[in-house]
């Protein structure tokens, strides 16, 4: 990769270079990523992919870094690392960029007197990870709880329902396409247990 690119990127987030995947995986293994994006905006995580896809510059998008593994010959690319983070309380539910950590996410929704996503504290990586293979823990499955679904596809943002998810067991519509999910909207119940 040239160092055009390399200084390009920054205008997205922080770029690294040569950056040991290992480091940013559960299993710690993998090579380096020839320059490694960090992005912490939704808005500019829709740019940089418009970006790259552009260019045809390849690319992979890494979450949490768990239920993966990375090759130890690297990847040659560019890899973004989604460290959206913004979460909003709603009146049934919260809507999540998709780098919130899932287990921060069912903490918030307890905190704030939902049911129904208590089976997140046992699930690690990010909410949008846990979209795209619909991930599930003491009974509850991802899907359960989704209503919507934010995805840049094809240079457009699109709105998914859950239906068009096309959730299965450990799976979704988005490990079968070049979609990315951006935010998540969670449909959730008020607890009855009032304190």
């Amino acid at each position: 990769m040239n160092r055009e690119l390399y200084q390009y990127l920054n205008n997205f987030g922080r770029v690294k270079m040569n950056e040991p995947m290992a480091k940013h995986t559960t299993f710690k293994i993998g090579g380096p990523a020839e320059l490694m994006l960090v992005v912490e905006s939704t808005n500019k995580l829709v740019e940089s992919l418009r970006y790259l896809d552009g260019e045809g510059i390849p690319r992979f998008i890494l979450g949490g870094g768990s239920n993966m593994l990375a090759n130890d010959e690297g990847f040659k690319g560019v890899v973004i690392k989604i460290k959206t983070q913004e979460m909003e309380i709603l009146e049934d539910g919260i809507l999540a960029d998709a780098g919130c950590i899932t287990v921060a996410l069912a903490q918030a929704s307890m905190q704030n007197g939902f049911t129904g996503f208590e089976w997140g504290v046992g699930v690690p990586g990010t909410i949008g990870g846990a979209v795209r293979g619909n991930a599930g823990a003491m009974g509850g499955e991802t899907k359960d709880s989704v209503e919507s679904v934010s995805v840049y596809c094809d240079g457009e943002v699109e709105e998914f329902d859950n239906t068009r998810c096309k959730f299965g067991y450990r799976d979704s519509i988005f490990k079968h396409s070049s979609a990315v999910v951006l935010l998540v909207k969670l449909r959730l119940e008020k607890s009855e247990n009032k304190e």
